[in-house]
């Protein structure tokens, strides 16, 4: 009999300020008209474009169809996250966090697993995200107590699909995990955490700015650039009053 040894949390000891490496500033772009964004190369770079989303009750006509009108719409987590995160700031970053995170956990085809924590939950959904809610997505949703015990069980998982993955599908085939976090001052743990994953499968949303990837400032009425997707951003009563509708039906 063999036995595997899994490791926990490698970075865990530099967490909540212990010894954690000074933080690259994101760096910042400006036009000729005094607007500005974070970004990771020139290619992100866009002008302001005209707001595509708005609150359900305007009721808004659908969005002219694209050249992508036959294909289905990236999911959010897909357009604006990425496997060496992004961050998310401005006045609707809540509301696109909402919405990428009602997506990901509903959908289909949204994530294999969406991971966060129960802080980021409070803060997203002002309390009303509430035990019997987790319990309702559970096992789809992993709310961890702590951005250390998110780490700890994003390791473990890795380890774990690594051991058990016997066939040659791509990483782009695998199932996506989705990972919600507000990494503060351990933006570096965080980091090395999803540079350690073995795969592209793991998209991970900040919340803030940050300093390894894009950051995208979303205005109160959506986002700068353009994404190919019809969806509102979410306020917190209609978010919550959407999952609690889907979560009774599981």
């Amino acid at each position: 009999m063999t036995s595997i040894s899994i490791p926990t949390c490698n970075r865990c000891d530099q967490l909540n300020g212990r010894n954690v490496i000074q933080r690259r500033l994101p760096r910042i772009s400006t036009s000729g008209s005094g607007a500005f964004g974070f970004r990771s190369s020139p290619k992100r770079i866009r002008a302001r474009l005209r707001s595509v989303f708005r609150n359900n009750h305007d009721q808004p006509q659908p969005r002219p169809t694209s050249h992508r009108a036959n294909t289905d719409p990236q999911p959010l987590a897909h357009a604006f996250g990425g496997p060496e995160g992004a961050g998310l700031i401005g006045p609707g970053a809540d509301g696109l966090l909402r919405a990428a995170f009602t997506e990901a956990l509903t959908h289909a085809t949204g994530a294999r697993q969406v991971i966060t924590t129960k802080p980021d939950l409070d803060r997203l959904f002002a309390g009303a995200f509430d035990e019997p809610l987790i319990d309702n997505f559970a096992p789809r949703l992993h709310a961890a107590e702590t951005l250390e015990d998110a780490i700890e069980y994003i390791e473990l998982e890795d380890c774990i699909s690594t051991a058990i993955d016997t066939n040659d599908a791509s990483s782009a085939e695998s199932p996506v995990y989705v990972w919600f976090a507000t990494p503060g001052p351990d933006a570096d743990v965080v980091h090395e955490t999803l540079q350690r994953w073995h795969g592209t499968n793991l998209i991970a949303l900040m919340s803030g700015a940050w300093p390894y990837g894009p950051t995208h400032f979303i205005d109160a009425d959506g986002p700068r650039r353009l994404p190919d997707h019809n969806l509102h951003l979410l306020p917190r009563d209609q978010a919550i009053t959407r999952l609690r509708a889907l979560g009774s039906q599981r």
